[in-house]
């Protein structure tokens, strides 16, 4: 009888027997603290997160990444720009669509983009646009470079990215 007073006790301080619903004793069960969720907080920064994304998205997408510190030069007269392939003056580097390359090996890359358009859209006429980016310190030597060499790959449109005038 001792053994089973024993195991009795045991079975009720247990984790088991003090987590389980029958209670055998006839006590009244102890209700874990729980905290509990305020729904109309909850709700409120929801809402305040979904104002903030609608207000930051950007429906146009983004067409150009400006790095920090290049100061676009500003225009008073401006559009907006479409999705052309980029040539980026950053430091004296060339990029074409953000790959490095030399000024040399610029027409050879605007006439493989050219051609893989053209590989891409079969029949289409080619718009032979190009989007140039520098800042507003490049000198004039780097971006008639890219003026020849867009030119020579058959881009006849450029258009320079620039800031709009306030």
């Amino acid at each position: 009888m001792l053994a089973q007073s024993t195991l009795k006790g045991k079975a009720i301080t247990s984790v088991i027997g003090s987590q389980s619903l029958l209670n055998p004793e006839g006590h009244r069960a102890k209700k874990a603290p729980l905290g509990d969720l305020l729904l109309t907080a909850l709700i409120d920064a929801f809402s305040i997160l979904v104002i903030f994304l609608l207000m930051s998205f950007s429906s146009t997408g983004e067409i150009l990444f400006i790095p920090k510190g290049t100061e676009l030069p500003k225009a008073a007269n401006t559009t907006l720009i479409e999705r052309f392939p980029v040539v980026k003056v950053d430091d004296g580097k060339l990029y074409l669509e953000d790959k490095l390359i030399e000024g040399r090996d610029l027409t050879a890359g605007l006439l493989e983009l050219r051609k893989s358009w053209q590989e891409m859209h079969p029949g289409e006429e080619y718009a032979g646009t190009l989007t140039v980016q520098a800042d507003r310190r490049v000198k004039y030597e780097v971006l008639n470079q890219v003026v020849v060499a867009a030119s020579q790959a058959g881009f006849a449109d450029m258009k320079f990215a620039a800031a709009m005038k306030q």
